[in-house]
């Protein structure tokens, strides 16, 4: 049969449209609210849950500052040189190296006793360290290594026993110690005594830790953070970041005491160095000079002789001169015989003695006597697993090297003025030998009185100078602030806990909701219809929760009742007329709401008083006489195998408004029936008896029976179900019609409105908005039957019968007829 209105490829407007749809994407995350709510509801339990554990975490600081000043001082050089404190030393670098260094902290570690066993208190969401006001205190005279870093919990009761038990599996299953307070505990783990401290100790349950120094060392070393307070300032704060905060004070104290008493304690090693070296040169010196005040003592009682002529004066003040000199160079002999034993022997002692304390000169000596004590103090400052500890090293064995090339330089620079000065005194000695007897042998007395005397007298004021300057020793640097606690930093945390609890809890749905979209293969809106379908979409049909077949008969004024008269208008309109129109309904795959669409369908035509034939042309598999409750004995097969009448098959059901032929009983040949020329004889003659004649055909996706009944129809119908139909079937099988040039318009069955509200609503706006201004209408357009439809407003509300331009009000009308369905 010729069709009556030839489609175009594209509707008469196609509207410019985003893919995407950022309102329907809304609207689908409003659709899942119930997600969102129970996510958010979740995950801000958990963000509680975990602010519940939240401890406050404390910064504590004291700063110190590190004097460079010193260096410059020139009535200060004497004291740092001839103390090995030299200005490299005192770089402001090297001290933030010395303060974090591991022999530092282990000093510091070993001072604070208390830290090597903790306190630990648990609740049901925070545990807590006790330091500073744990009830009890644990003195240890024992601690084997096993048991160190166990974390033991000790159980007291009223009457002052307690249970020692471990819990977390790093000892023998069972392990149970029991005690009293204040009685010494003896076990092969431990030896140590439990006092109560706090007075009123009633039944308590506590955790205590044996720390081991290693440990304590490692963590305070981890965690100390050096910072000057300001670029070019030399003030060093010195700050942890703790839940324990009187811990962390306690420790930077400690820290900079002890830091300040070995700045002192170096420097009086050096000056205590020169002391005893000048005390050992004194002992040997003072018996030579006895010795000689004896003689000469005991040569001027026994000659009356009580001083000496011109002559004779000048000559020994000549010789005494040349004398002093001599022990300078003895002097210079003594400390290089000093400096080279000591780098062999004794350089792990400390700092090396430089030759300005005794008053020596020698720059060039001195400039690598600085830098190893540098390289000395800095390499005793850290553990021998320490990086640089290796590097400093070889430094100091370089430089080694380099000062004993030195000595060896200036020994040969020694024996030239050796022989320079004694030439000089063997002239002095060959005039001397010239005098009278007594007057030679009282000037060898005399110069010998006087040489030792200027020699111990110089070692006197020598050690004068270095005790003087010991005693006035005092550190390089100073604390500015001791340490206290001024901040907490982590303020934020349970603001940003819940911040991100509240992200996840919104994020987690959405991605959900993303996810389930991206993977469903439905057709589910009109907007799904128009992208996968080759076919115009001219009707919605809501959800229904009825069992009943006559929804439309049993609820004329319905929104599922108006949609089908909208689907009525537009078949009168795509045929160009408003009777004698033949339609057949079919799908992709059984299940999409064909027969059910049908049955409202021919209900629809009957309300509106037209003569209406619904005929179940799907004779491979009949059912729409189960939902009308009549028999299937008789019907198109039958009639088609010549075994009855045309008026024998047709019946009208109970309750319907519209007759109805079965399909009839199954036929083995049920494809040769439909292409018989017989059923197209039955359609002339029921097109001659009714207005409206709707065929419930086969699935088209499924069987070829379609193919042959379209020619015999005037509007064909392709119904797809929302949330059901595969969309991408939907699309091969579409092309493959439009190829085969078989003509379809698609229905929309199913459509949850409380679901798909907006992107409906919108849908239909959209194409309303354009054709309800437009006096040109084309097949598959859909704002003449809107609008029509729309004027159905069986109401007693004057105010609904206004026509809106929205659409979303339209299902807003008919939003109270959801309890009639």
């Amino acid at each position: 049969m010729e069709e009556t209105n030839k489609y175009i490829d594209k509707p008469a407007f196609q509207e410019e449209e985003s893919s995407f749809n950022i309102m329907e994407w809304v609207m689908l995350f409003v659709s899942h609210w119930y997600l969102f709510l129970f996510s958010l509801a979740i995950m801000l339990t958990f963000a509680y849950l975990q602010n519940r554990k939240w401890q406050p975490e404390y910064k504590s600081s004291g700063t110190v500052i590190i004097d460079e000043s010193r260096s410059a001082m020139n009535s200060a050089q004497v004291l740092m040189q001839g103390f090995g404190i030299q200005e490299g030393f005192r770089n402001v670098n090297n001290q933030v190296i010395m303060l974090s260094s591991y022999d530092l902290m282990a000093r510091v570690v070993d001072s604070l006793p208390q830290f090597r066993t903790e306190y630990i208190s648990k609740g049901r969401f925070r545990t807590s360290n006790l330091y500073g006001w744990s009830p009890i205190n644990i003195t240890t005279d024992y601690i084997a290594p096993e048991a160190y870093g166990i974390l033991f919990k000790i159980n007291i009761y009223v009457d002052d026993s307690y249970v020692i038990t471990e819990e977390e599996g790093q000892l023998p299953k069972g392990f149970y110690i029991k005690g009293r307070l204040g009685e010494t505990l003896q076990h092969h783990l431990m030896f140590m005594t439990v006092d109560d401290v706090s007075g009123n100790l009633s039944e308590k349950e506590l955790y205590f830790r044996f720390r081991t120094k290693e440990s304590l060392i490692n963590e305070f070393s981890s965690r100390i953070n050096l910072s000057f307070v300001m670029d070019g300032a030399s003030v060093l704060e010195i700050s942890f970041a703790s839940k324990t905060p009187a811990r962390d004070v306690d420790f930077i104290n400690k820290l900079c005491d002890i830091y300040l008493m070995s700045n002192l304690e170096r420097k009086n090693d050096a000056a205590t160095k020169t002391i005893n070296f000048i005390n050992e040169q004194l002992v040997q010196v003072s018996e030579f000079l006895e010795q000689s005040e004896d003689k000469l003592s005991d040569f001027r009682r026994r000659n009356q002789l009580i001083d000496f002529g011109g002559l004779t004066g000048e000559l020994l003040s000549k010789a005494s001169n040349y004398d002093n000199e001599l022990n300078q160079i003895r002097l210079r002999e003594t400390y290089l015989s000093y400096l080279k034993k000591y780098l062999q022997t004794n350089l792990s002692q400390g700092v090396v003695l430089a030759p300005s304390s005794l008053g020596l000169n020698e720059p060039e000596l001195m400039s690598f006597i600085q830098q190893i004590n540098d390289l000395i103090v800095l390499r005793g400052e850290m553990s021998e697993k320490n990086l640089f500890y290796s590097k400093y090293t070889r430094d100091i064995e370089n430089n080694k090297s380099a000062i004993n090339e030195v000595i060896k330089n200036m020994h040969t620079s020694i024996e030239i003025q050796k022989q320079d000065l004694n030439r000089r005194l063997a002239e002095v000695q060959r005039q001397i030998e010239n005098l009278p007897e007594k007057e030679l042998e009282m000037v060898s007395i005399e110069r010998n009185y006087r040489m030792n005397d200027s020699y111990y007298t110089m070692f006197l004021q020598k050690r004068a100078e270095a005790q003087i300057l010991k005693a006035s020793n005092t550190p390089d640097n100073n604390i500015l602030d001791r340490a206290r606690t001024t901040s907490v930093i982590n303020y934020k945390e349970r603001s940003k806990t819940f911040m991100i609890f509240l992200v996840l809890g919104l994020i987690l749905p959405a991605v959900f909701v993303v996810l389930k979209e991206l993977i469903n293969n439905t057709i589910r809106s009109g907007t799904d219809v128009e992208k996968y379908c080759a076919f115009p979409l001219i009707g919605l049909i809501r959800r229904t929760y009825s069992d009943s077949p006559y929804i439309v008969a049993e609820n004329p004024r319905s929104s599922f009742t108006e949609m089908f008269r909208i689907v009525r208008t537009r078949i009168e309109f795509l045929a160009k007329r408003k009777t004698d129109i033949t339609i057949m309904v079919s799908s992709s795959e059984s299940g999409d709401g064909k027969t059910y669409f049908c049955i409202n369908m021919a209900s629809a035509y009957a309300m509106a008083s037209k003569k209406t034939l619904l005929v179940d042309m799907d004779i491979r598999k009949p059912s729409i006489y189960k939902q009308l409750n009549c028999d299937n004995d008789l019907g198109v097969s039958n009639y088609l195998a010549n075994q009855c009448t045309l008026d024998e098959i047709i019946v009208r059901p109970e309750g319907a408004g519209f007759d109805f032929i079965t399909a009839g009983t199954v036929p083995p040949n049920a494809g040769e029936l439909i292409r018989s020329q017989k059923l197209i004889e039955m359609f002339e003659e029921l097109r001659k008896r009714y207005e409206f004649i709707i065929a419930d055909t086969s699935p088209i996706g499924v069987v070829a029976d379609a193919y042959s009944f379209a020619a015999l129809s005037d509007i064909n119908l392709f119904v797809i179900r929302s949330n059901k139909t595969n969309k991408f079937f939907v699309r091969n099988l579409s092309n493959q019609l439009k190829i085969d040039n078989i003509q379809f318009y698609s229905i929309l069955n199913d459509v949850d409105v409380d679901t798909n509200n907006y992107s409906y609503s919108q849908y239909y706006s959209k194409k309303y908005t354009y054709y309800g201004r437009s006096k040109t209408y084309g097949v598959g357009t859909y704002g003449y039957g809107y609008g029509y439809g729309y004027g159905y407003g069986y109401t007693k509300d004057k105010k609904r019968k206004k026509k809106h331009q929205g659409s979303d009000s339209y299902f807003q009308y008919y939003q109270d007829d959801k309890k009639d369905l």
